[in-house]
């Protein structure tokens, strides 16, 4: 066998000296798809390197020898067994250069490479190279060129060589434009036969075995290495360097015996172990980083391994301590999803999870954190990642756990599950730092004084609940904070061994979803529970809505104890009243709310929250969000707000205003009226109009501005109704109102009022 130096292009054509003649390259069957092309941090790093490599070359620099290229040739026709990836990417750069220099039919002889792999894949180098489809003006991408072509197929979308083919060209596009090379003499520079830019060694196989037998003694060199064997590889590397001996082997063995053993029970189907073992690993790798105080996530995962366990990261041993430890604790556990089971509950078992010395795990996908990684580790949802920082911490918890053998760990995680929620949005990528160390002081049994990173009203409530370790009360907490809609945080509840265990008790019947608007009332009969969410013009209070669970949850645990008097006391006031009647708890809420409308009533004081218990419509908002002009005196709300179906006000979401919906809703003749949304902020009028006529009336502080319709017939008719309900002027009907610390409070229901004058206008016909 004799090795022939030679280029892509020089490899074609008639046969010189005893370098044979070769009419086309054809990938064969045995080989594996295009994956140089491939998406993943492992192949982008080798994509990157080779062609920096290659376009240097080309752009003027130095030529570029790219060792040998095994194959046998058969019929004319190549067929390698070593160096598919070179020529397929070099193939690539010939095609992108010749049709952007116009040189496609010069080129034809050249642009001589097939797969064999698939017909799609053959099919589609042909139509590629065709003169007949020269670069149309329209071009300005490789991939979004080729994809619209009338000759490019459906069929390709699917073919895993095609799409890598695309991503290829594209990075070929990218890092010429990047590098500036002038195209006609990249081109030049690459068909030249003396001093060529980029060249190899063509060594054609002769007397041996058959191609197909060769390529399976050759092993992995007649497949290129898959890219967790690229990594493997290159980690071996990496600890030789500074690793005692022993160390290594152990570990090279394990990963090849022990560790993947474990992981063939979460293969995904596919019979392989890569993608979930460099899951796992990232998630050991990340961990690593956190403790170190830093991150590197836009770091490819080989750059991160080589931070955290190469020999100048003074924390090299440590880390592989966990890092043998993290796959090790796994080795023998004959059921893992059993372990975790052992310790944590599906939230649909939640209410009996204290008994049982558990810890539900809210919104978890799986309990099983560890399978879970293995699945979910790093893939992300624009954003959000799949296995959340929430999860992390979990399983980083189960794991410091088993590799100290702590005492007491369902106490201890139960703590972490109350300081942190699987969708806390304060678990974020820039705590981590603090929280990874504070998990591991928790686990090992450091006091709560020494954690950093986590809420701090939530540490000071886990440490008033330590007084009751070991007491009857203990299990009341824990059943309390297993609740979903408290979820740790029990901040609403005043911790008094007389008053909980009633309170907690009745606390599970107030809150079953079917009572969630009766409650909501009630509560706010109780007194102001809802918590501002921003300059004092937008609060949160419950919802009815069984889908915004979320809304309670942020009610109940928005700040803590010491910032939830109002709270505290009408949650209170209300399961003590509803425990001591012999109701049933929806007639308990619905006569708590119609005593505070009376004694409203009675008193003459009907403010914002006596419309809002007296009347439903009021609390239809689906996230129990309102935004309101609150009075400067004693900074309570008005009578004008907004009722809110999203999250946020902005001037394009649809929105009500409770009080004109009230009006609405009680005057008994919808069908004459326009139904009242609103878009724009709160400070926007708002008018409930009358269908027929356009005239209306909108809710002001003192009463209710008049609009009358422009028909001169209908406004002379619109002004005399309105004069007849107490209206002042054209364009005003006042509420009767007292003044009560300053403040004018309505005296009389103006919901009353305004069904009582729009009613009248539809029946006038107007």
């Amino acid at each position: 066998m004799k090795g022939h130096k030679t280029t892509f292009a020089g490899m074609f054509g008639d046969a010189a000296g005893e370098m044979p003649s070769v009419a086309r390259i054809e990938i064969p069957l045995i080989q594996r798809d295009y994956a140089q092309g491939r998406t993943g941090a492992l192949v982008e790093t080798i994509r990157h390197d080779f062609l920096d490599a290659v376009i240097g070359a080309v752009g003027g620099g130095e030529p570029l020898d790219l060792d040998f290229v095994y194959g046998e040739i058969e019929d004319s026709a190549l067929k390698p067994l070593d160096g598919q990836q070179r020529l397929t990417t070099l193939f690539l750069l010939h095609w992108y250069l010749a049709a952007r220099t116009d040189r496609l039919g010069d080129a034809e002889g050249i642009l001589k490479l097939t797969y064999a792999t698939r017909p799609t894949a053959e099919l589609f180098c042909r139509q590629l190279v065709n003169p007949h489809h020269p670069l149309t003006d329209d071009f300005a991408v490789p991939s979004e060129w080729i994809t619209n072509q009338s000759w490019y197929l459906y069929a390709w979308r699917h073919d895993p060589t095609v799409q890598a083919m695309l991503v290829m060209l594209d990075a070929i596009h990218d890092r010429l434009g990047q590098a500036q090379v002038d195209l006609e003499e990249a081109w030049s520079r690459l068909i030249a036969k003396d001093r060529p830019a980029v060249s190899f060694y063509f060594l054609p196989i002769d007397d041996m075995p058959s191609g197909d037998e060769l390529y399976i003694k050759m092993n992995s060199r007649g497949k290129p290495l898959t890219g967790f064997e690229n990594f493997k590889a290159r980690f071996e590397k990496l600890l030789a360097d500074g690793t005692d001996a022993e160390r290594f082997n152990r570990i090279i063995h394990k990963i090849d015996g022990a560790w993947t053993d474990v992981l063939w029970q979460f293969d995904g189907g596919d019979d392989i172990v890569d993608d979930e073992f460099l899951r796992y690993f990232e998630f050991v790798v990340e961990v690593c980083e956190w403790r170190d105080g830093e991150t590197m996530q836009s770091a490819t995962l080989l750059q991160r391994t080589e931070r955290a366990f190469g020999p100048a990261n003074p924390r090299r041993e440590s880390h592989l301590d966990f890092m043998e430890h993290a796959f090790d604790t796994w080795v023998g556990v004959d059921d893992v999803r059993e372990l975790f089971a052992s310790v944590f509950a599906e939230s649909d078992s939640a209410q009996t999870a204290a008994d049982q010395e558990k810890v539900p795990l809210f919104d978890a996908t799986d309990i099983n954190l560890f399978a879970s990684c293995l699945r979910r580790y790093g893939i992300k949802r624009g954003r959000n990642r799949q296995f959340s920082l929430a999860e992390t911490l979990f399983l980083l918890a189960v794991l410091v756990h088993r590799q100290y053998r702590t005492d007491d760990f369902a106490t201890r995680v139960r703590v972490l599950r109350n300081l942190i929620d699987l969708a806390d949005d304060e678990v974020r990528e820039a705590r981590m730092t603090d929280l990874v160390p504070g998990v591991e002081l928790l686990i090992r049994g450091a006091s709560l004084e020494e954690l950093r990173g986590f809420n701090p009203d939530r540490v000071r409530d886990e440490q008033a609940k330590q007084a009751f370790k070991g007491t009857d009360l203990e299990v009341v907490i824990h059943r309390l904070e297993d609740h979903p809609l408290l979820r740790g945080r029990i901040f609403a509840f005043d911790l008094e061994s007389a008053t909980l265990p009633a309170r907690a008790n009745e606390f599970v019947r107030v809150t079953e979803p079917d009572a969630w608007g009766l409650f909501a009332a009630a509560l706010l009969a109780k007194g102001d529970y809802g918590f501002d969410l921003g300059s004092g013009r937008v609060r949160q209070f419950g919802t009815r809505a069984a889908n915004q669970a979320s809304r309670w949850r942020e009610v109940f645990s928005h700040s803590g104890r010491g910032r939830n008097g109002e709270l505290r006391s009408a949650l209170a006031a209300l399961l003590d009243e509803v425990s001591a009647s012999d109701e049933p708890t929806l007639s308990s809420l619905e006569r708590a709310a119609a005593e505070f409308v009376t004694s409203r009533h009675a008193s003459g004081r009907l403010d914002w929250r006596y419309y809002l218990v007296a009347y439903p419509a009021m609390r239809e908002g689906e996230t129990g969000i309102y935004y309101g002009e609150h009075r400067p005196i004693r900074g309570i709300w008005g009578y004008s707000m907004c009722m809110l179906r999203t999250a946020s006000l902005t001037g394009s979401a649809y929105y009500r205003d409770p009080f004109l919906l009230a009006i609405y809703r009680a005057s008994a003749v919808e069908d004459r009226i326009n139904d009242p949304w609103f878009r724009g902020y709160e400070t926007a009028p708002r008018w409930l109009q009358l269908s027929r006529s356009g005239g209306g009336i909108r809710c002001v502080e003192e009463g209710f501005q008049l609009a009358a319709p422009q028909d001169a017939d209908a406004s002379n008719r619109f002004h005399a109704i309105c004069r007849a309900h107490g209206a002042t002027g054209a364009e005003f009907l006042p509420v009767r109102q007292v003044e009560v610390d300053g403040e004018l409070i309505d005296a009389e229901d103006r919901v009353v009022v305004g069904a009582a004058l729009v009613r009248a206008l539809v029946e006038a016909g107007i």
